[in-house]
């Protein structure tokens, strides 16, 4: 059976749900306003701040916003006029339930006999001699009176005279807040007027007009705030259609392999495995990236939604100077709106597809190859690479008291947050962006990395879902966001020891080694290809399917393609050696060059194709690993210290 709906259950929950204080719990008692426009009861607010008296700033209990309070007085926060009269209109209608007439007393005088009738103007319920006293005595005979029947009925219709209430001045309390400035944007008495705004440069107006243009202001950024809430919604449904996409292409993709495999069953069960367990590996990741975006852009929806009701019900219920007196926070808590965003995840992360092979099962392909080709050569052939102008923007030599002995690789997450490997510390440090006062402070925040699962880390990247990939003597660990430990994977070449690693915008990664050679790895840790190399592979880089990499030893600069053709080689200044290599994102190659002769390396730039263009930074320290941020810097490891330019 259903549940009976009562007009005491209806009461209830109107209460609970409206007229509660978050706090007490308790029906609001003199209700007050925290610039987020959430209420509580003065008495709770001023119990909350005792907690910490000293401290001027309140945190609101609901959604953590700052409210700085004069003087450090909650005495200071503005009066919740609408909803303080909200509570007295509902406790009214409550005491005139069906059923509870008889038990509503006079409220003016001391015989305690039933109420037959309320007196609106002195907002009292009175029995019958006493509304016949106001009949007679010509004082209060222009008093409203209508009887409880009247209002039981809703033929009338209490409404409070709290609503009324014209606020006074805080310095002339015989006068009511009556003129707006426009320049102050404060409603102000007519002596305030005279004394403190009589300057040419303040626009004074009057309350009609002002309310008309804090109406129009508030309009406008609700029209913006609904515009965000849209564009959000967008970029969930769009992130929702690519993740179908996702599922089919994920359940096809398993199915080609499955029907592959089943036809050479007895000798290729164990790349059938691999291949499966990479694919499904690519398919959490995403999903991971889908799902992040999904839960942001809900977080952001819902709240633009709750803060968009708030306005709402605080405009329709509020006075005219209620609406004026709070147009500063209203505006700032719609313009807080107007700047959210939602997160759009890249349709490319649907494209799963599989590609059988002659003599094995085949391959994943994690991209549009034929179209990322296409328009990479496109792009490659419009665009002209000339030398670029660098400016050192920051120098950090220490964390704290620690400082850097050996920085000897880098690399930056999407978020522009750098992490540095100290190689003779044995340790990782971050250095996460923060905007500075003034251009003399750091951007930025120095952090120590306490990682104990490092045993001999050799050097460190990032791949396209902000994973930290790190050579760890003769394994691959991979550490999330948080940089804690995701997976790991031996290395199949166990004789030598690993020098450096990069990973492609496909997250496959290449690890070089000393012993003249490079293995090719599927982002799951399963082997694709091992290259033979003329020279030692101290540092490499990987850009639209080609291999780019240095030795110390050598002179030379080398380029090969993911099938082992060679792309270019060419000659470095023999006076040199050459360091770390990195690109950026048109594929212009950077080079860390070093002469012998001093203890300052230079970066040197070169085309896609290997033609030297010029040195853009002399001097940049003791530079061993180098590498771009997404936002365009680029930053050098320079043993002590960690080079931003």
């Amino acid at each position: 059976m259903a549940a009976s709906i009562t007009i005491t259950s209806v009461l209830d929950k109107i209460s609970k749900d409206h007229l509660e204080c978050p706090i007490c719990t308790n029906r609001f008692i003199n209700p007050t306003m925290l610039d987020c426009l959430h209420s509580f009861c003065f008495t709770c607010l001023k119990e909350l701040h005792q907690q910490d008296p000293n401290n001027s700033i309140l945190l609101c209990p609901l959604c953590r916003k700052k409210t700085t309070l004069e003087d450090n007085k909650v005495d200071s926060l503005p009066k919740d006029f609408k909803l303080n009269a909200l509570v007295d209109e509902f406790t009214v209608q409550e005491q005139l339930m069906e059923g509870h007439g008889s038990e509503v007393k006079c409220q003016a005088c001391k015989k305690n006999y039933t109420a037959v009738s309320r007196c609106i103007d002195c907002e009292h319920f009175i029995c019958q001699e006493c509304q016949q006293a106001h009949q007679q005595l010509a004082i209060l005979e222009s008093h409203k009176i209508y009887s409880l029947a009247q209002l039981q009925s809703g033929v009338v219709t209490y409404r409070s005279k709290i609503r009324e209430y014209i606020p006074k001045c805080g310095k002339h309390s015989d006068q009511t807040l009556n003129i707006y400035c426009n320049t102050c944007q404060k409603l102000e008495c007519t002596t305030c007027t005279v004394l403190d705004h009589g300057n040419p440069k303040h626009d004074l107006i009057g309350i009609p007009e002002a309310l008309d243009k804090c109406k129009q202001e508030v309009a406008e950024l609700v029209a913006n705030a609904k515009k965000c809430k849209v564009d959000i919604q967008t970029a969930m449904e769009q992130a929702s259609e690519s993740r179908k996409k996702l599922e089919s292409s994920y359940a096809e993709t398993n199915m080609k392999i499955s029907q592959k495999a089943a036809k050479e069953r007895a000798k290729i069960t164990e790349e059938e495995k691999q291949l499966k367990q990479e694919a499904e590996s690519v398919y959490k990741d995403r999903v991971q990236t889908f799902e992040t975006a999904e839960a942001t852009n809900t977080k952001e929806v819902t709240q633009v939604e709750h803060k968009l009701d708030e306005v709402n019900q605080f405009m329709t219920q509020a006075s005219s100077h209620e609406i004026l007196d709070f147009k500063l926070k209203l505006i700032n808590n719609l313009d807080e709106l107007t700047k959210r965003q939602g997160e759009i995840v890249s349709d490319r992360l649907s494209f799963l597809e599989f590609e059988e092979g002659e003599r094995s099962v085949g391959r994943l392909v994690l991209g549009d190859d034929q179209q990322a080709k296409a328009e990479a050569q496109a792009k490659e052939h419009e665009q002209i690479h000339t030398k670029q102008e660098w400016k050192l923007k920051e120098s950090v030599s220490k964390i704290g008291n620690t400082k850097f002995k050996w920085a000897k690789s880098v690399a930056a997450f999407s978020d522009n947050e750098i992490v540095v490997l100290d190689f003779d510390r044995i340790a990782l440090f971050a250095l996460k962006p923060q905007l500075a006062a003034n251009k003399s402070q750091s951007t930025h925040c120095p952090q120590i990395l306490n990682d104990k699962s490092l045993v001999k880390p050799i050097a460190l990247t990032v791949n396209n879902n902000d994973l930290l990939y790190v050579i760890d003597y003769l394994e691959v660990k991979v550490f999330n966001r948080k940089y804690m430990l995701h997976h790991q994977f031996q290395l199949s070449e166990r004789k030598i020891f690993p020098s450096c690693l990069a990973v492609d915008e496909n997250n496959l990664i290449a690890v070089g080694y000393s012993g003249k050679k490079i293995l090719l790895y599927n982002p799951g840790g399963s082997l694709i290809r091992t290259f033979s190399t003329p020279v030692q592979v101290d540092y490499l880089t990987l850009y639209k399917e080609r291999i780019i990499y240095s030795s110390q030893s050598g002179r030379h600069l080398h380029s090969v393609d993911y099938k082992g053709g060679k792309v270019f080689s060419v000659d470095i200044d023999q006076s040199e050696r050459s360091y770390g290599v990195c690109c950026d994102k048109d594929g212009s190659i950077f080079v860390a060059q070093y002469n012998g002769t001093t203890q300052n390396n230079r970066i040197c730039q070169y085309s896609p194709d290997g033609k030297y263009i010029g040195c853009d930074i002399e001097d940049c320290g003791d530079a061993y690993n180098i590498t771009f941020t997404p936002s365009g810097n680029l930053v050098v490891a320079a043993t002590s210290s960690v080079n931003i330019y």
